[in-house]
This record gives C-alpha cells, sequence and structure tokens, in this order.
C-alpha cells in the first residue's frame, strides 16, 4: 500500500506535476492525473 505525499509547499508540489484542487484551513489539497486515476497529495507548510 502506497502512503500519502505530503508537499512543504505548492511550488513544490506543482514541480511534481500537481495541480490546486482545494484548500482546508492551512492545508491544501492537490491532484494530479494518472494512467490509474486521480492520486491526491497534501501541501501543508511547517
Amino acid at each position: 500500500m502506497q502512503g500519502v505525499l505530503v508537499f512543504r509547499n505548492l511550488d513544490e508540489a506543482e514541480r511534481s506535476g500537481f495541480l490546486f484542487y482545494d484548500r482546508q484551513g492551512s492545508t491544501t489539497l492537490v491532484r494530479k492525473m494518472t494512467a490509474r486515476g486521480w492520486a491526491l497529495a497534501f501541501v501543508q507548510p511547517n
């Protein structure tokens, strides 16, 4: 089973091919379309 990706900032996520999806408080949800469907990750600054 794969873990959840957590990026430190939105620029890092975008360099990995993820796009902004939603924001809840200080946490941002990003997504990327893959051959198997949407991959989701968090952007959570320290």
